[in-house]
C-alpha cells in the first residue's frame, strides 16, 4: 500500500523539475557556446546510480570530503545545484552567507572537489538554493535529496549511461563551462544583436557530408575525394559518421564543429558504421581548405 502511494506520488513529481530546467535553460541561451580547455584522460571514471520510481537517476557523491549526498543527475538542468544544508555542511558556503527570500537562494559558489564513484571533479561551479521539488522528492522516497548534477558538471565529460548495469562512465572532453551567474547581467543588459557562427574545418579532410540518419544516429558520407586524408584513412561514401575526435555527430553541424577543433597534421579518430559494423578510422587532416 505504502509502495503504491510512493509510486503514485513519484509519478506526479516527474514534471516538477521541468519548469526549473526550462527557466534555467533560458539563462544558457544568453551565454552562448562553451570554450575549449582541459586535457583528455585515457581511462573513463565510473559511478553507480540508483533509478528512482520517478525515473530520476540518483548518484551518491561527496562534496569537499563531506557526505555522502544524494544528487539527481539531470540532463535537462543547465546548472549544478546544492541545497543550503549540503552547501553549508560541505563548506561550499559559509553559514552566515545571506539568503534571499526566494528559495533561500545564496547564489553561485564553487565546490573544490566533488566525487562520484571513481570520478573527481574539481572547481565545480554550483548554485545554492532549496528547490521545492527536491523537498517533495525527499518526502516521497524517504531519503534526503541534496541537489542536482547539471550541465556545468556533465559538459566536462563524454558520459555513457548503462541502464542495465545502473552505471555511468565519464571521459573528460576539452570544454570549459562559462560562469552563468557572472556573465548573465552583462548578457541581458548588453545590445541585442543577432549572432552568426560559421563552422568550418581547420584543415583539409576531403569528404562531403550527406543526409542525417533518422533519430540523430549519425551523418552519412556523400562523397570522398580521391587521395585525400579521408580517403587514405579508409573512409568511403555511404559510411555513417557517429563521432569525430571523440565528439558525437548527430547532424552536419556537429561534424564541422568537431573538425574545426582538429588542427592540420593532428590525428583524429572517426567512428563510422559500415555494413552493420562499427569501425574506428584515423584521419590526419592536411593544410588547406
Amino acid at each position: 500500500m505504502n509502495e503504491h502511494r510512493s509510486l503514485s506520488r513519484a509519478a506526479r513529481l516527474r514534471p516538477l523539475l521541468v519548469p526549473v530546467a526550462a527557466a534555467l535553460a533560458a539563462l544558457a541561451y544568453w551565454l552562448g557556446p562553451v570554450a575549449a580547455q582541459a586535457p583528455v584522460a585515457d581511462e573513463p571514471a565510473r559511478a553507480v546510480f540508483t533509478m528512482l520510481p520517478s525515473n530520476h537517476m540518483l548518484l551518491r557523491a561527496t562534496v569537499n570530503g563531506k557526505g555522502p549526498y544524494n544528487l539527481i543527475f539531470d540532463l535537462g538542468a543547465p546548472i549544478t545545484l546544492l541545497s543550503n544544508r549540503a552547501a553549508e555542511e560541505s563548506g561550499t558556503v559559509d553559514a552566515k552567507t545571506p539568503r534571499s527570500f526566494l528559495f533561500s537562494m545564496r547564489g553561485e559558489a564553487e565546490v573544490d572537489e566533488l566525487r562520484v564513484g571513481s570520478l573527481k571533479a574539481e572547481k565545480l561551479p554550483v548554485v545554492v538554493f532549496d528547490h521545492p521539488a527536491l523537498g517533495l522528492l525527499s518526502d516521497a522516497f524517504g531519503r534526503r535529496i541534496d541537489g542536482i548534477i547539471g550541465f556545468t558538471f556533465f559538459a566536462r565529460y563524454r558520459t555513457t549511461i548503462d541502464y542495465q548495469k545502473d552505471e555511468m562512465t565519464f571521459k573528460p572532453v576539452d570544454v570549459e563551462v562559462r560562469d552563468l551567474m557572472k556573465d548573465l547581467p552583462d548578457r541581458i543588459a548588453g545590445p541585442k544583436v543577432a549572432r552568426r557562427k560559421v563552422l568550418a574545418s581547420a584543415g583539409l579532410w576531403g569528404l562531403r557530408m550527406g543526409a542525417v540518419e533518422p533519430g540523430g544516429a549519425g551523418v552519412r558520407v556523400a562523397a570522398v575525394v580521391a587521395d585525400s586524408p579521408a580517403a587514405r584513412a579508409g573512409l568511403e561514401a555511404g559510411d555513417v559518421v557517429t563521432s569525430v575526435d571523440e565528439r558525437w555527430t548527430t547532424d552536419v553541424a556537429d561534424v564541422h564543429a568537431a573538425a574545426a577543433g582538429v588542427e592540420p597534421g593532428r590525428e583524429a579518430a572517426v567512428v563510422v558504421r559500415r555494413g552493420g559494423k562499427e569501425l574506428t578510422l584515423t584521419v590526419r587532416p592536411a593544410d588547406g581548405a
